[in-house]
Parts: structure tokens; C-alpha cells; sequence
């Protein structure tokens, strides 16, 4: 498989990595907020903190799946999501994109991009 075509698979991979982890963790939060008593201050703390996880992880299968340039799979992993999420927003919910939500986005995009550094480094080489 050439270079081009093994990168876009990989940030493909991440993807459906990144949306099946989110399908995952609002599941998870939906329960804990039923199920308890937990504050809404707190339970925005829980959710920034485990997108954060999901999109590191997501980075970490793209950048291994690659095997090369981790940083570009798991960045480009990070803003396919970001747009995607910003599209849905945007034209789902009118809601054009704050300075707040651009600093959210930019902290996931990290995320992703320094899971894709450690999957690409952790996988073995063909």
C-alpha cells in the first residue's frame, strides 16, 4: 500500500475509532448523570476530560495503524473530527464557533495529535 493510501486509511481508522469512543462516553455520562447525583459543574469536568482521553486514543490507533508520520495522522485525525463536530453544530444547532469552542477544539486536536506521536512510535515497523 503506498504512503498516501496507508495515511488516509489510518485517519479513516482513527475516526471510526474517535466516534465509536464517543458513542461509548456519552452512553457512560448519560448513565452517571441519571444514576447520580453529580453536579453539572462537575459532570462538564468529567466530559472535557474523557473527550480528551477518547481523542488521544483515537490519535494513538491512527498513528500506529500508519506506522509513519503520526503527528500528521493523528492531527489530521483531530480536525476531520473537529470539523465534523463544528458542521453539526453550525448547520444542526446554529451555533457558529466561540472563541471558548475554538480553544476546546484546539485542545482536542493536541490530544489526537500526541496520541498519533505515541501510536506511530509504539507500533512495530514492517
Amino acid at each position: 500500500m503506498t504512503g498516501t493510501k496507508k495515511l488516509s486509511a489510518a485517519i479513516l481508522f482513527g475516526l471510526g475509532t474517535i466516534l465509536l469512543l464517543a458513542t461509548v462516553v456519552s452512553f457512560c455520562i448519560a448513565l452517571l448523570a441519571k444514576l447520580t447525583k453529580i453536579s453539572d459543574s462537575s459532570l462538564i469536568i468529567v466530559v472535557f476530560i474523557l473527550t480528551l482521553l477518547s481523542m488521544l486514543i483515537s490519535g494513538f490507533v491512527s498513528g500506529a495503524k500508519a506506522k509513519m508520520k503520526g503527528w500528521l495522522a493523528g492531527g489530521s485525525t483531530g480536525i476531520l473530527f473537529s470539523f465534523l463536530v463544528f458542521l453539526v453544530n453550525y448547520l444542526g444547532y446554529s451555533q457558529p464557533l466561540s472563541k471558548e469552542n475554538m480553544l476546546y477544539h484546539l485542545g482536542l486536536i493536541a490530544a489526537s495529535t500526541i496520541g498519533g506521536i505515541f501510536g506511530v512510535n509504539t507500533s512495530k515497523k514492517e
